[in-house]
């Protein structure tokens, strides 16, 4: 009974996990996983990326909140809070009033090739 237990939650807590990286191609140059309070973006071109930007789209695209992280290097990834997130009017993002359909990364790698990802909401 224990067993059976353990084995119901370890799939539950894996399932929640990992928002967003089931839907994306495992060669994909960037990685995102969005979580009850992060978005982690992972870079995994080869090179370094420069001017990467974090977009939070929500449905109906009203109005999208933002972070800039400027440069993240090969293989290094970061945790951006879902706090950090701002819009064009300087209005936080908060999950509880915005309902979000998916997260948009854009960047350039050392090189200037452009970089454009788009990972779904669940």
């Amino acid at each position: 009974m224990r067993f059976c237990l353990i084995v119901a939650l370890s799939l539950l807590v894996g399932g929640c996990s990992e928002q967003g990286a089931a839907s994306q191609d495992p060669n994909a140059p960037v990685k995102v996983e969005i979580s009850q309070m992060y978005v982690t973006v992972r870079n995994t071109s080869g090179l370094a990326l420069n001017e990467l930007s974090i977009t939070i789209v929500p449905v109906g695209r009203m109005t999208t909140f933002s972070k800039f992280l400027g440069r993240l290097e090969n293989t290094e990834s970061r945790d951006v809070m879902l706090g950090e997130f701002f819009g064009r009017d300087g209005t936080p993002f908060n999950l509880r009033a915005v309902k979000p359909r998916s997260v948009e990364v854009t960047g350039k790698d050392v090189k200037g090739k452009t970089y454009s990802l788009e990972v779904p909401w669940r």
